[in-house]
């Protein structure tokens, strides 16, 4: 396996602070944001994005970032660019992909680094939420991290990529089905590991999602509530929405709900 080359040995950070609440991190060559409440920080929350969307855009095109504030959360937005939140990369990933930052990133650099540093994700007020490739990250890093986070919300999101051989992007990060169907299975596959998910998430789906079938949602939820009928995990499907802000906008006030219920 090949690590991205942007993992180094010693961590290179700036940083700056443009407003009262608001600070901007270089950790390993990738962009962090935190965003502090002005009342006192009653959770931290991980905002992860989609395939190819600036970490603003959650905050920028959705309720979820002024919402969350006024309840007293402190968001964390890494720049994920086009990572697929793989844990790492193979021959076969393409080379404009590699630098990418993966999961491992995620999990072994940032979260602590922000403990070390930040005082962050240091209490058990920590939630994760995410959407399309975002989601399958939330719930990687809820597999990776056992019980850091007290709950997650997922959107719009792929877990198990052996159903979606012809997707371009696991095929840009894994090569071929044909020729690596047990690294499709085996690495990275949320489906794979369902029995390491100890988090509660809240699932969510538009129903006229043409770019991730609804199916990848319902077929985990009810995988993940066959083997844990108590675990709290919780499922909508909009069947009036599709892969886009109007859907993701219209879960935040559901999602926020769902986190005040794990304290």
């Amino acid at each position: 396996m090949i690590k991205p080359s942007f993992f180094i040995l010693t961590m290179c950070l700036t940083m700056c602070v443009c407003a009262q609440n608001e600070q901007h991190l270089i950790v390993e060559n990738v962009a962090v944001d935190i965003i502090t409440p002005s009342q006192t920080v009653k959770g931290d929350m991980l905002i992860l994005p989609g395939w190819n969307f600036a970490k603003e855009r959650w905050c920028n095109e959705s309720s979820l970032c002024t919402k969350a504030l006024a309840q007293g959360y402190r968001l964390i937005l890494p720049e994920m660019h086009k990572s697929v939140y793989a844990d790492h990369y193979f021959p076969e990933t393409r080379q404009d992909w590699r630098n990418e930052p993966t999961l491992l990133w995620l999990t072994d650099t940032l979260i602590p680094y922000l403990q070390k540093s930040y005082n962050i994700f240091t209490t058990t007020k920590n939630y994760i939420v995410g959407l399309s490739t975002g989601a399958r990250g939330v719930v990687l890093c809820c597999i990776k991290t056992g019980q850091l986070f007290k709950a997650g919300a997922a959107l719009s999101g792929d877990y198990d990529q052996t159903t979606m051989q012809n997707d371009n992007l696991m095929k840009g990060f894994y090569g071929p089905y044909a020729q690596f169907a047990d690294r499709w299975k085996n690495c990275d596959n949320p489906t794979t590991m369902i029995n390491r998910l100890q988090v509660p998430i809240y699932f969510g789906h538009g129903m006229k999602d043409k770019v991730v079938p609804f199916e990848q949602t319902t077929t985990f939820y009810n995988k993940l509530v066959w083997l844990y009928p108590n675990s709290g995990h919780q499922l909508h499907c909009d069947g009036s929405k599709g892969h886009d802000f109007s859907y993701w906008d219209s879960e935040v006030d559901a999602i926020l709900d769902f986190f005040a219920k794990h304290p």
